[in-house]
């Protein structure tokens, strides 16, 4: 069975290049424009991993983290933050309330993929596209 993401972005054009990506390689992607989409879709898709924007309309990163922390279908999702912005205070931010990792989104694809391979393990994509 292939691993569930949910990709959850304000940004359309991330979506969809990093969705459309993310399906080339094998991945199973559930999108949210919003926090409040995103906190549905992890607890109806129970994905094995969330890539979360920090800042999103109806309920940022940090306040998805906070509606998922308790939830049971929840606990085992592993939680990456997506932002543009690399301040320190907001990585630490992130790492305090639980996050697994946090990535900028000016990674590459290639990047992008051999992250998720550590993350998730070897086996999880299976197809490895020339597309960069």
């Amino acid at each position: 069975m292939r691993s569930r993401i949910v990709l959850a972005d304000d940004e359309s054009d991330l979506r969809l290049v990093y969705g459309s990506y993310l399906r080339a390689i094998g991945y199973e992607v559930f999108e949210a424009e919003n926090g409040e989409d995103a906190v549905k879709l992890v607890l109806e898709a129970e994905p094995s991993l969330l890539l979360l924007d920090v800042w999103m309309p109806k309920l940022n990163g940090f306040e998805v983290l906070e509606r998922l922390r308790h939830e049971p279908r929840a606990i085992n999702v592993k939680v990456v933050m997506l932002s543009n912005i690399g301040d320190s205070d907001t990585r630490l931010e992130g790492f305090a309330v639980g996050v697994t990792d946090y990535w900028l989104k000016t990674a590459s694809l290639k990047e992008l993929q051999a992250r998720l391979t550590a993350l998730l393990g070897q086996d999880e994509a299976k197809v490895s596209p020339d597309t960069q």
